[in-house]
């Protein structure tokens, strides 16, 4: 006799856990970092201190960068655990993933 296993479906809820959570780090927090960024900058620029301005615009980019690298962090482990993942790791990834939250509560999986 024999026993059909497949361990993807043990893992189901934890891959779609960790894609909702890397979806919502991607997304999220970059638009914080910009939008703290931005107010620190418009503070400084109502306050009119020139030297507030250029601290606050330095760090402002910095902002920036640190978001852009928060938003292709995901695609970037994405990319190399492609390449050097095993062909299960991809499957279960990417029948998982993108489910969502919805995709946690389903009796179903297609």
């Amino acid at each position: 006799m024999f026993i059909l296993y497949d361990p993807c479906t043990d893992f189901k809820g934890a891959v779609q856990i960790v894609g909702l959570i890397l979806k919502v780090i991607q997304w999220v927090v970059p638009i914080i970092l910009i939008l703290l960024g931005t107010i620190d900058l418009v503070k400084a620029v109502i306050a009119g201190k020139e030297d507030d301005i250029k601290k606050n615009q330095t760090a402002l980019i910095k902002r920036i960068i640190a978001a852009v690298i928060v938003f292709l962090v995901p695609l970037i482990v994405g990319i190399l655990m492609g390449m050097i993942g095993q062909k299960d790791w991809k499957t279960c990834w990417n029948k998982y993933h993108d489910k969502g939250v919805s995709g946690l509560f389903s009796g179903s999986i297609n």
